[in-house]
């Protein structure tokens, strides 16, 4: 017999409490010498020797109750071999072993590999188990290669060819599936087993979900084994985007690199480069400080319409398995606007915008503008378009809100410019299907010129003046605009959105949103003279021109990347009848569907590594980069208590053990312990309620005599 809370074993000197209560109530009778009672002399004697042997027998019963309570505490359990020889039906005939095999595996401490020490405790749990036992062993990360219960030595080839993977980490789905695969198994519950450095990261995707439905079986308790005991340094590569967000030909874009210290310690001479198409465009030298994040930028201009294959190399640490990120950016060859406007008092469409798009028309950028008003805006191809500008429009109708909507959440974009007459319910409707906040009301009158507020002053850092003006290092010097009339705009809280501009008295005058896989950018102004001066100001062609480059360029941006370790998911306007995926020269088969958001492509994406994902649509090439989740490269792992605490809020948990350190004859030992057969705390629980109930029954059968008496 052994326990499963062997410290819990001290509360085992409660039962010298009975005991010392004893010896305190215990006194010794005086003696007096009384002559007419010298024949009761041998009387007493009997009958002090039957007192005490009714004291000493209570006694025991009290001291036994109490350490049968003690070793119920403490979860005595029947190994599995004895259990086996007493006919106990608990020993399960089914196993599970969930294995952790994600890129923290690597880690090599002073009892090797994280891996192999994992591996070690997964052997010796399938050899101690008993002779028709049945094992599913499932990694954590990567594709499931085998779903079924398998015999033991089909199990140990399994063992032995396991490895810790660069692939997408699943902790939550696989334990709800080890789960499952036993509840479904006929017999008694089964045993489960994790085996893991026990890495916070990873822990936490176990929370918040995967638990079992109401009405549905207990999940089996689940024993932790915790492998490792070091956080180890790690440096890697957290992100890529593309700054600034406007992307076109012969138009100078930055591609914004962020690396990250994950651990405690300074680190020196890494080295960070960028590469496009192969080539080697530029490098950084790197130290950061223990916890450091730096953002590193570097300089591309796109020769030529088309995919940008690109990615970020770290040079420099002990584990690089994050030392590579992957990007693909997409350089259109045009992009279609189409501008919605309403028409005068003589039926003519007035544009404050039509001359910067105009303008846009004859850069890199090749933009191609198309005009319209509401009456006319169904007889458009909205697929056709990569953004909409709604300019000075009373009202939305109800019947177009709904396509707009759409427009948005397949990844394009819309900018909204306020009539001065707009119908404000009109307008917060439409925004509210968005999520993108409200207008409360206005300030100031539309067209007396008066002023109330004027622009608030750009950097040169705002992506909306970034290579607008070659001021060298003097301070941008701008006339900025009067503004004499704004709506009042709120967001829905103070985390949603971003201002792109402002007012000097910090008013939001445009916003942008993200919505589905698209953008809308909502102004709180208009671009006529009634509104403001901007539009005699030097600064008003650019900075409207940079305006609609950023909602026509707009593309999470300007990355398309996938992140391991959740199901490939894409919709995709074209709805082309050959659909083609490679992903590192090998061939996918996708599965997809049309749908009312254009062709949905699907696949588990459970085998995949980081790595470029070449689509092809019908002909039409394009490229998604791969990368790992950046919550991989956190070392940071919990301790044994910490453990035990987080896990028993979301399973049932059996045991929390570590063999940190541990030889193989200690992994054998150790694995021996925990490999239980039945747990048998509750005979203690029966035990102790046994002598309580007897001692009742001898305190209430023999009055309780004393010496004096």
């Amino acid at each position: 017999m052994s326990f499963l809370n062997p410290i819990l074993l001290a509360a085992l000197a409660a039962a010298a409490i009975p005991v010392i209560i004893h010896l305190i109530n215990l006194r010794k009778p005086r003696k007096i010498a009384f002559s007419t009672l010298a024949f009761f002399q041998e009387l007493q004697k009997s009958t002090i020797r039957r007192i005490n042997l009714k004291r000493y027998l209570l006694l025991a019963m009290r001291v036994m109750a109490v350490a049968m309570l003690a070793l119920a505490l403490a979860r005595p359990f029947l190994p599995s071999q004895v259990a086996g020889w007493l006919g106990a039906s608990a020993q399960s005939d089914h196993v599970a072993l969930l294995v952790d095999n994600g890129p923290s595996m690597m880690q090599i401490d002073e009892a090797g590999p994280y891996m192999d020490q994992a591996r070690s405790a997964a052997v010796e749990i399938v050899n101690q188990s008993g002779g028709e036992a049945r094992f599913l062993i499932v990694p954590s990360h990567g594709e499931l290669a085998s779903g079924r219960f398998m015999r033991r030595a089909e199990a140990l080839r399994y063992l032995e060819e396991l490895q810790p993977v660069n692939k997408g980490g699943y902790p939550a789905e696989r334990m709800a599936y080890v789960q499952e695969r036993l509840d479904d198994e006929p017999g008694a519950r089964g045993r489960v087993y994790w085996i893991s450095d026990a890495r916070k990261t990873h822990l936490e995707k176990l929370d918040g979900g995967y638990r079992p439905a109401e009405g549905d079986s207990e999940w089996n308790p689940v024993v932790f084994i915790r492998v490792g005991d070091n956080s180890f340094q790690n440096v890697g590569i957290s992100g890529v985007e593309v700054a600034g967000q406007i992307l076109g030909v012969d138009v100078p874009a930055g591609v914004s690199v962020t690396i990250r210290n994950f651990g405690g310690q300074p680190v020196y001479n890494h080295y960070l480069s960028l590469e496009i198409d192969g080539e080697r465009i530029g490098q950084y030298e790197v130290s950061l400080e223990g916890g450091q994040e730096r953002e590193l930028l570097f300089e591309i201009i796109p020769e030529s319409p088309g995919v940008i294959r690109g990615r970020a190399i770290l040079e420099g640490g002990t584990h690089t398995f994050d030392h590579k990120r992957y990007f693909s950016i997409e350089v259109p060859e045009s992009r279609n606007v189409l501008l919605v406007s309403d028409r005068g008092e003589d039926g003519t469409r007035r544009s404050y915008l039509h001359p910067a798009l105009i303008a846009a028309s004859e850069t890199g950028t090749r933009i191609h503008t198309s005009f319209t008003d509401v009456s006319t805006f169904r007889e458009y191809d909205l697929d056709t378009f990569d953004a909409i500008i709604l300019e000075s429009l009373r009202s939305i109708p109800d019947y177009l809100q709904a396509e707009l909507v759409q427009f948005v959440q397949q990844g394009r974009g819309i900018l909204f410019v306020p009539s001065e007459q707009g119908n404000i319910g009109n307008y917060n409707r439409f925004l509210g299907q968005l999520n993108a906040g409200s207008f409360t009301g206005m300030r100031g009158s539309y067209g007396r010129f008066e002023e109330i507020a004027s622009l608030q002053p750009l950097d040169s850092g705002h992506l909306l003046a970034a290579e607008l003006f070659e001021n060298g290092d003097e301070e941008l010097r701008i006339d900025m605009p009067a503004i004499f009339h704004y709506w009042r705009y709120q967001r829905d809280d103070a985390r949603s959105g971003a201002s792109v501009l402002r007012t000097n008295l910090g008013e939001p005058l445009f916003v942008e949103h993200s919505f589905g896989d698209g953008m809308i950018m909502v102004g709180s102004m208009g671009f006529s003279p009634g509104w403001s001066n901007m539009s005699i100001k030097p600064i008003y062609a650019p900075l409207v021109y940079r305006m609609l480059l950023y909602v026509v360029a707009w593309e999470h941006g300007g990355v398309r990347e996938h992140i391991l370790g959740s199901p490939f998911d894409r919709y995709f306007t074209e709805f082309g009848a050959q659909v083609t995926l490679r992903l590192n020269g090998e061939e996918i088969r996708p599965e997809t569907a049309a749908s009312a958001r254009g062709l949905r492509i699907r696949y588990p994406a459970q085998e995949w590594q980081p790595g470029w994902l070449e689509l092809q649509l019908d002909g039409k090439k394009t490229a998604i980069a791969i990368n790992q989740d950046i919550s991989e490269s956190d070392f940071t792992s919990l301790s044994l208590t910490e453990t035990r605490q987080f896990l028993a809020e979301i399973i049932p948990v059996a045991g929390v053990v570590s063999i940190a350190g541990y030889s193989a004859d200690e992994i054998r030992s150790a694995m021996a312990t925990i490999s239980f057969g039945r747990e048998i705390w509750n005979w203690f629980i029966f035990i102790a309620l046994a002598f309580m109930v007897a001692e009742c029954i001898i305190s209430r059968k023999y009055r309780t005599e004393t010496a004096d008496e």
